[in-house]
């Protein structure tokens, strides 16, 4: 399926929008309590424990820690879809570095997105992050990239959403990462989402609690900075750490979440894809704390 198929499709949503309310005097301020919030922001932190690289293990044991956040303005376009506009910065810092492993790893880009809008959660269709995305402290005109992530849901049964979709960055060795899957509502406590990267199996015993296990995928593309090895300065870094993990999902009110997971980080590359070495870590467990806020 080609990146131009899926955005043709993402006017088509795995949800069907609640509709067909009564007209009432008092309707103004339901439809005020149904309307996204003007705001989004998500903050998210973790730290993977040391580990060796194998490849590299004179270097020592590494750590990670990582952090992202996320600003974004909703603006209503029509019925549930929005488009949402704003920053997202991130940044990876590793306990050990060399010419090969750079010190740290940081973007900085704008936030341009096609969502829609469950009445709980925004669902994005079309996401484009122009920005800078580069290693330790160097910045240049050739760090600027512009990764675009498209998905589509199709309803194929009752409670039942096939998802297809891209990642695409010019900066990764594979520029073009599928994604696809399928969500199940299995009933109102459980739900499966087995969409590949990012699986995620939850029990909701309330609507304020939810346990899960999932996996995530983090990193990304980067232009490393000028070092003293060949192979490494000023190339490019395809880096990624996948994780899979289990926790809790706490949401005291509507338009506030904490979310904390443990697990272990499966292994963390670093892949000098054009022009240098492809090496891997060791697992190391990890934890996460996210916090997301509606305003």
């Amino acid at each position: 399926m080609t990146l131009s198929t899926l955005i043709a499709g993402l006017t088509i949503f795995c949800g069907m929008a609640l509709g067909d309310e009564k007209q009432v005097l008092r309707s103004p301020p339901r439809e005020r309590q149904d309307q996204a919030p003007l705001w989004s922001v998500d903050l998210n932190s973790d730290y993977t424990l040391g580990s060796k690289i194998m490849k590299s293990a004179s270097l020592g044991s590494q750590a990670v820690y990582h952090y992202q956040i996320e600003a974004l303005r909703n603006i209503h376009l029509f019925e549930k879809y929005y488009l949402q506009l704003g920053v997202v910065s991130e940044r990876f810092d590793f306990s050990r570095s060399d010419s090969l492993y750079p010190s740290s790893i940081t973007s900085v880009a704008g936030d341009v997105a096609l969502s829609y809008w469950t009445g709980d959660d925004f669902y994005p269709l079309l996401k484009l992050e122009p920005g800078i995305y580069y290693t330790r402290d160097h910045i240049a005109l050739d760090s600027f990239d512009i990764p675009i992530r498209a998905v589509a849901g199709f309803k194929i049964r009752e409670k039942v959403h096939l998802v297809l979709g891209v990642n695409a960055d010019p900066f990764e060795e594979d520029w073009a990462i599928p994604i696809c899957g399928f969500n199940w509502e299995v009933n109102d406590q459980y739900n499966l989402r087995a969409v590949f990267p990012d699986p995620r199996f939850s029990y909701t015993p309330d609507k304020k609690l939810e346990f899960f296990v999932a996996a995530d995928l983090v990193g990304g593309g980067y232009r490393n900075g000028p070092t003293y090895d060949r192979r490494t300065s000023n190339a490019l870094l395809d880096y990624s750490e996948y994780r899979a993990g289990s926790g809790v999902n706490y949401t005291p009110r509507k338009g506030l979440s904490f979310e904390m997971t443990a697990g272990w980080s499966i292994e963390r590359r670093f892949d000098y894809f054009r022009a240098g070495p492809d090496d891997a870590s060791k697992s190391a467990p990890y934890f996460k704390l996210e916090v997301s806020i509606d305003l």
